[in-house]
């Protein structure tokens, strides 16, 4: 009996033995996977710490150079090239606006002024038909910068030569200072100027231009050179006609609306 009894207890001890192994396997089991993980966070946080001092110090270097990094997502090419099409098209379309700003080269305006034609003779309102002896053909003009700001009316000679041409074979002397009638019929006094191939109104212009308030490109003048029936001495006379232009025409138009518009 007392032989059977301490079999028993031998046994439970070895059971309460092999139990306690048991437990110590399973704690330093998750002893060890606690430290895995500690250390797999470690790493993690250590990895973040680096990408975060890369991105720490990428931004100082571009700073340095005047810029700060912002991110970004990638273009394609397809969009690169429709950006750079688009670029181009913009400097194209300005470049025509900085050319359409200066000058009016439109089929309207064309149209308009090829139907705008001055009389052979000044009209009545400037001078009496009967004071007209020998005229010449009007010459019209649009008033330009040069017109205005520096003081001078440049016209052609052609229009005008055959009368000059008898003027001085029959006083001796080029002709420098004309009688000019205003579009009121008004009497002015202007000197002319300038080269062999062209007829310029100089001193007296401005003052012509001041006392009837003529602007450029609005402004077109008709201009006739004419012999006085009484007093025998080559006049000019000058209409005004006001247009609702703000720019220049072109040359095209000038050139296909008024005849020798040199």
């Amino acid at each position: 009996m007392a032989s059977s009894t301490q079999h028993e207890q031998v046994h439970h001890r070895k059971e309460d033995d092999a139990l306690d192994q048991e437990d110590l396997n399973d704690e330093a089991k998750h002893e060890d996977d606690d430290d895995k993980i500690v250390a797999s966070e470690s790493e993690t946080s250590e990895a973040e710490k680096k990408v975060e001092q890369e991105v720490k110090d990428a931004n100082q270097e571009d700073e340095s150079r005047g810029g700060t990094m912002v991110p970004s997502s990638p273009r394609s090419l397809t969009q690169e090239q429709e950006a750079k099409a688009r670029e181009d098209e913009a400097g194209f379309a300005a470049i025509l606006l900085s050319i359409s700003d200066h000058e009016d080269d439109s089929e309207q305006t064309l149209t308009f002024l090829t139907r705008w034609k001055a009389p052979e003779t000044p009209p009545e309102k400037i001078i009496p038909r009967t004071l007209v002896e020998q005229c010449s053909r009007p010459i019209q003009k649009q008033l330009t910068t040069s017109d205005v700001k520096q003081r001078k009316l440049c016209l052609p000679r052609k229009k005008f030569q055959q009368l000059l041409d008898e003027s001085e074979a029959r006083h001796g002397v080029k002709e420098t200072r004309f009688r000019v009638y205003g579009p009121d019929g008004k009497v002015h006094e202007i000197w002319l100027g300038g080269k062999k191939k062209s007829f310029d109104l100089t001193t007296g212009w401005w003052t012509f231009l001041e006392e009837y308030g003529l602007k450029e490109w609005c402004d077109f003048v008709t201009v006739w050179m004419f012999r006085h029936t009484v007093t025998q001495l080559l006049c000019l006379a000058i209409d005004a006609t006001r247009f609702a232009f703000r720019k220049q025409v072109s040359k095209r138009i000038s050139d296909a609306a008024f005849e020798d518009s040199d």
